[in-house]
C-alpha cells in the first residue's frame, strides 16, 4: 500500500489459542457483511472481513471447514477450529489467490475499520453502517474498495 507502513507480519488465532495465523502482506480492505449466511454463522448484525493475497497468509492447527454454495455458485469454506469453533478465515474457490480474515481474531484489532459494507438489503434496519461504499449485493470489482482503503489511513498502531 503506497504511502502506508505496514508490519511486516501481524498475527492471530481463534478463541482457544489452537489455531494460530500470519499475515506478512497487508489487507486489501476492510468490509461488512450483512448477508443472511455471515449473520447467522456469527450470531450477530453482520461479520468483519479483511481479504489478503493467498501468498501472504499462513497458519497453523486444525481447522473444520464448513463449505456453502455462495449466490455466485462457487463453495465458500468457513475455516474454523476444531476445539472452539472460532472464525479464523474464509476462502472460495472462485477465489483462491485470495484469503477473507476475520480481522477481529488478530492479535491487535482495534485498528481495524471497515470502508465498505456489502448484501446491505439483507441487512437489520438499524446496522448499516456509515461507510464510504456500500453494495446491496456483493461486487464485481473490488477496485473501488482496494482505492479506499488504500487512502483511509487505516493502519495498525503500535
Amino acid at each position: 500500500m503506497e504511502g502506508t507502513t505496514w508490519p511486516l507480519r501481524l498475527a492471530g488465532g481463534c478463541h482457544c489459542g489452537a489455531l494460530r495465523y500470519a499475515l506478512t502482506q497487508p489487507p486489501l480492505f476492510v468490509m461488512a457483511c450483512h448477508c443472511t449466511d455471515c449473520r447467522q454463522m456469527t450470531s450477530s448484525a453482520f461479520s468483519i472481513g479483511m481479504p489478503v493475497l493467498a501468498s501472504g497468509f499462513s497458519f497453523s492447527g486444525d481447522t473444520k471447514a464448513y463449505a456453502r454454495p455462495a449466490d455466485s455458485g462457487n463453495e465458500s469454506c468457513a475455516h474454523r477450529c476444531v476445539n472452539c469453533g472460532g472464525w479464523t478465515h474464509t476462502t472460495s474457490s472462485g477465489r483462491p489467490d485470495i484469503v477473507v480474515v476475520r480481522p477481529v481474531t488478530l492479535d491487535k484489532s482495534d485498528w481495524v475499520r471497515p470502508i465498505a459494507q456489502i448484501f446491505t438489503r439483507s441487512s437489520l434496519s438499524w446496522t448499516k453502517l456509515s461507510v464510504p461504499l456500500s453494495y446491496e449485493t456483493g461486487f464485481t470489482d473490488s477496485t473501488a474498495l482496494v482505492t479506499a482503503f488504500s487512502g483511509s489511513g487505516i493502519t495498525p498502531r503500535g
